[in-house]
């Protein structure tokens, strides 16, 4: 009986409803504001732990002259060891290294430059923009998408 005439007291003291209806309104906005930061943290963190990948791959191109298979598959398994396994999107592998320099490149030669480029699909913020009213029926997520450029150091 106590705990009921509890509930009810703020009911009849309208500072109390209007406090409660303050808190039902900035409470959720707080915590949607606190996610977000979080949500953004995180994919810039995953961004530079992508781009320090590409760096260190972009070094062994730039040795070999072009990109080798023994580089795709030290990079693919870097990759996976911090956090972006292969996978497959709309039948396509990722990551990618398309727009890559294939063919060997050599210092000597009229333009030594090599390129890599190395993409893959980005988290989907679409779910969590959903809640306020984003568009979820794009279905695609976005990619990172690095690219960079070297001069060849290979001789022969």
């Amino acid at each position: 009986m106590r705990l009921l005439n509890f509930l009810k007291k703020p009911l009849k003291n309208q500072k109390g409803i209007a406090d409660m209806i303050v808190l039902l309104i900035v409470l959720p906005i707080f915590l949607f504001a606190t996610f977000s930061v979080v949500s953004f943290t995180l994919f810039v963190n995953k961004q530079a732990k992508l781009e320090t990948v590409h760096n260190r791959a972009l070094e062994l191109v730039q040795q070999e002259g072009y990109l080798t298979p023994e580089i795709i598959n030290d990079t693919t398994d870097k990759l996976g060891n911090i956090g972006f396994p292969p996978v497959v999107v709309n039948g396509i592998e990722y990551p990618s290294f398309t727009g890559s320099t294939n063919t060997k490149t050599l210092k000597d030669d009229g333009d030594p430059s090599v390129t890599l480029s190395i993409k893959y699909p980005a988290t989907d913020l679409q779910k969590m923009l959903s809640l306020i009213g984003g568009n979820e029926t794009e279905k695609t997520p976005g990619f990172f998408h690095i690219k960079g450029f070297g001069r060849s150091e290979a001789y022969e």
